[in-house]
C-alpha cells in the first residue's frame, strides 16, 4: 500500500515538473519575443515608455512594461493584435499565436 502511494507521488511530481518546464520554456520564449519586437519602443528610455510616463503620471503604474505587476495575459494579446494609440497592431505573420501566448505569459507573470 505504502509503495503504491510513493509511486503515485512520484508520478505527480514528474507531471508537475513537466508542466513547470513547459511554462518555463514558454516564459523564456516570451522574453525573446519581447526583446525582438517590443523592447525597441517599450524598453527603459524608449519612446513608448516615455509616452506611458505621461499616461500613468501620478499613479503607481510603471511605464516600463517589464516592471508592470498588473498586466493581464488577455490584455497583452488584445493590444498586440489590435494596437493602441501610436502602437501598431502585429499580424500573425509577425508574431504568431504561439509566440503571442508566450509573450502574454512573460509579461503577465514576470513580476508576480
Amino acid at each position: 500500500m505504502l509503495r503504491n502511494i510513493y509511486k503515485i507521488l512520484l508520478l505527480l511530481l514528474l507531471a508537475s515538473a513537466t508542466v513547470y518546464a513547459s511554462d518555463s520554456s514558454k516564459f523564456d520564449q516570451g522574453k525573446k519575443v519581447f526583446d525582438k519586437w517590443c523592447i525597441h519602443c517599450h524598453g527603459v528610455g524608449m519612446p513608448a515608455t516615455d509616452a506611458l510616463k505621461i499616461v500613468y503620471k501620478g499613479t503607481d503604474i510603471s511605464p516600463v512594461l517589464e516592471e508592470r505587476k498588473e498586466l493581464d495575459a488577455d490584455f497583452v494579446k488584445y493590444i498586440v493584435r489590435n494596437g493602441k494609440f501610436s502602437m501598431p497592431f502585429f499580424r500573425k505573420t509577425e508574431i504568431n499565436d504561439e509566440q503571442l501566448n508566450s509573450l502574454a505569459l512573460y509579461l503577465s507573470t514576470k513580476n508576480k
